[in-house]
């Protein structure tokens, strides 16, 4: 899946919010995903963040019927039964949360929903706890690989296959670095999703704001995502003739194709 997130770039002001599930629905990419934090997290500078329970419902439903899945990013246990009640599609665990037992084990008993969880912040020790705590519904999870530093050095695309390989689970990329193309190169790793931030086309300060795709780019980011998808093709090494009998892949003059055997 291609997931636009949202996290909290919505400054918690609900038709702005709208904006976003618009643009996405627009975009025709495969997922949106909203953040619902801790309890203790809306106070202070983050005190009105937070959309309120019918937002989510009409959001979950509006999307729903443009067959666009709905993700929430939740940090919150007593928020898990109200996600499962408007019917979730899956769940985001942010990497801080990677090894809080309370809120993964309510997930485990609440749903049988993909979790995804990811590893910004965490070292291979803390994911194999993780990865030890989850043994018998590792096949619930998926990881994400990300790095919370925008700068390219800190990316390591090659962490994607290493993780594949290590703990035999499907590993998403997250974007988090201020040169989007990344997020294009990314397709060749072969990664089982994609996350990537948006941020709304009004000059505020939004949360993810670095390494966010504006709304007003989202469709034609998401059109060249999803081309450059079926680049990545097969493991298979095709013969040129079959290739070139399509005469579609290429657009080779008919007097140099009848020539090619």
């Amino acid at each position: 899946m291609i997931i636009c997130e949202v996290g909290l770039n919505h400054n918690g002001n609900e038709k702005y919010a709208k904006e976003y599930v618009d643009a996405v629905i627009k975009s025709k990419t495969d997922a949106i995903v909203f953040h619902i934090r801790e309890e203790s997290f809306y106070h202070g500078k983050n005190k009105k963040k937070n959309l309120s329970d019918g937002f989510y419902r009409n959001a979950r439903e509006k999307v729903r019927k443009e067959k666009i899945k709905f993700g929430v990013t939740i940090a919150d246990v007593n928020k898990i039964s109200f996600c499962e009640s408007i019917d979730v599609d899956f769940y985001k665990i942010l990497s801080p949360d990677i090894n809080n037992k309370e809120l993964i084990t309510e997930l485990l008993k609440s749903t049988n929903k993909k979790i995804f969880v990811s590893t910004g912040l965490s070292d291979l020790n803390e994911i194999n706890k993780f990865v030890r705590f989850v043994k018998n519904r590792k096949k619930q999870f998926t990881l994400i690989h990300t790095q919370l530093r925008p700068n390219l050095d800190f990316v390591n695309l090659k962490a994607i296959p290493f993780l594949k390989e290590k703990y035999k689970m499907p590993i998403a990329f997250g974007n988090h670095c201020e040169n989007l193309n990344v997020i294009y190169v990314s397709l060749g790793f072969e990664p089982s999703d994609i996350f990537f931030y948006v941020k709304g086309n009004k000059t505020k300060k939004h949360q993810d704001n670095v390494y966010a795709v504006s709304l007003h780019d989202l469709s034609k980011f998401i059109k060249n995502l999803k081309k450059l998808e079926k680049s990545i093709g097969i493991a298979k090494k095709l013969k040129m003739n079959l290739l070139i009998d399509q005469n579609k892949l290429y657009d080779v003059p008919e007097n140099i194709s009848n020539g090619i055997k």
